[in-house]
């Protein structure tokens, strides 16, 4: 049965993630959340770990241990792995007594009893986990606490994420400014203009992108928990404006996300996780994601790519983030024909060529130049201009290039667009990573 909240419980709830929103600093933030967390559900020791770039953890704050007791040896590693790697939350009742986790060393060691520990996830990543226990009692977690406190972890993943950009930020600044001053005597006035105006832009596209994303994230979770109907039923009308409500608030987080994405590749902290990936499958299944798109009945989505493509070195996700917005660039412009997804191997130059090509609008000669550029928009059609940013195809070029490859754009007004990058294949795991 799926645990509730009463509303009490889901205001208190809502007023910590406020708090932990304008606390943007990382630290301060994290020794918060688990004060909160274990008031919450009522813990005697609680643990928040995160999960370091190289995949190690880093145990950042531990409540209720001895002042000589290393947090890392108080904590049932099996448990803290299983719901970092599963992404899913786990409750344990009577450890020492449970068949699945009785074996465990640290469990008979400790005499685990009542264990319960939730992943923090944001933007679709695993970052850490909520560790929480209570070793006096056996049975003190039930899925009546596991709800507010799933709840709670996915506003503070959002908000760990944001302040550890910003400290990340900060840190950056810092190091950019001393490099300014040290470079100032050398340079030419002009240049150094050119560099700060460029410094503060990304700074500002930073704060705007941290200081926008948690309460955002707010507010698309209280306004989905009242169209799943959590505070009763509603009326169509109540419905149909919950919806546009929604819908108008995920298109901000999707802007402040290209702006996050935007300033994190801007300050060389955008990094890429490749890993040998088979083409044909990853592909098929970005068709899938492309098909799922509010097409008009008058538009064929196609899937045209050659069998037995190579596998490539390459990052999944932010290569998927490349095809899902031109997929969506395609959608803006295509009133009728047909989207294809298109991909071959150029086995003479060592690449794969990938594409996705349209029948709609095209693109003036004159205009393709600025096309990739930032905060730039070709598109003639007021009402298109308005639902776009002219971030989409620069972010687009930017995890491209980072991938070693090149993208471009082949188009003749009234007969449509063709959208294509290319990967190299082989061993570039390595230069990725560099």
């Amino acid at each position: 049965m799926k645990a509730t909240m009463n509303e009490a419980l889901l205001e208190r709830v809502l007023d910590l993630s406020r708090r932990m929103a304008e606390t943007r600093a990382l630290n301060p933030l994290l020794e918060y959340a688990m004060n909160e967390a274990m008031s919450l559900v009522g813990a005697e020791r609680g643990y928040i770990v995160l999960v370091n770039k190289e995949g190690t953890l880093d145990f950042r704050v531990t409540r209720g241990q001895e002042a000589d007791e290393n947090a890392q040896d108080q904590i049932s590693r099996s448990i803290l792995s299983k719901v970092i790697h599963s992404a899913e939350p786990l409750i344990v009742r009577d450890a020492s007594d449970d068949p699945t986790w009785n074996q465990s060393k640290s469990v008979a060691v400790l005499r685990l009893r009542s264990v319960m520990c939730v992943p923090l996830i944001s933007r679709g990543e695993t970052i850490g986990a909520i560790y929480v226990e209570n070793r006096s009692v056996k049975g003190r977690f039930d899925e009546q606490d596991l709800a507010p406190l799933i709840f709670f972890a996915n506003q503070a993943a959002v908000s760990i994420e944001n302040a550890a950009l910003n400290d990340d930020l900060e840190a950056r600044v810092a190091a950019r400014t001393r490099e300014l001053e040290q470079a100032k005597a050398q340079l030419e006035h002009s240049w150094t203009e050119s560099v700060e105006a460029n410094r503060l832009r990304t700074v500002l596209l930073g704060n705007v992108a941290h200081d926008l994303r948690s309460p955002l994230t707010i507010v698309i979770e209280s306004l989905s928990l009242m169209q799943s109907g959590a505070f009763g039923d509603m009326t169509p009308e109540q419905a149909e404006w919950i919806g546009k409500s929604l819908d108008a608030a995920m298109y901000v987080l999707n802007l402040t996300n290209d702006i996050f994405d935007l300033t994190k590749i801007e300050m060389g902290g955008l990094v890429l996780y490749p890993q040998a990936t088979p083409l044909n499958e990853f592909l098929k299944k970005i068709f899938n994601i492309a098909q799922g798109l509010p097409w008009p009945d008058s538009v064929e989505v196609r899937l045209d790519i050659e069998p037995d493509l190579p596998a490539v070195m390459l990052d999944p996700i932010r290569i998927s983030q490349v095809l899902v917005n031109l997929f969506s660039n395609a959608l803006k412009f295509t009133s009728q024909g047909s989207v294809t997804l298109h991909a071959q191997a150029l086995p003479g130059q060592g690449q794969v060529l990938i594409g996705v090509a349209d029948t709609g609008d095209g693109i003036p000669a004159d205009q393709i130049n600025r096309l990739f550029q930032r905060f730039q928009q070709v598109d003639g059609n007021r009402e298109r201009r308005r639902v776009g940013t002219g971030l989409g195809l620069a972010i687009c070029r930017d995890l491209v290039e980072m991938h070693q490859g090149r993208i471009w754009v082949e188009s003749q007004p009234g007969v449509g667009s063709d959208f294509k990058f290319v990967l190299p294949v082989g061993e570039t795991d390595a230069a990725l990573q560099s």
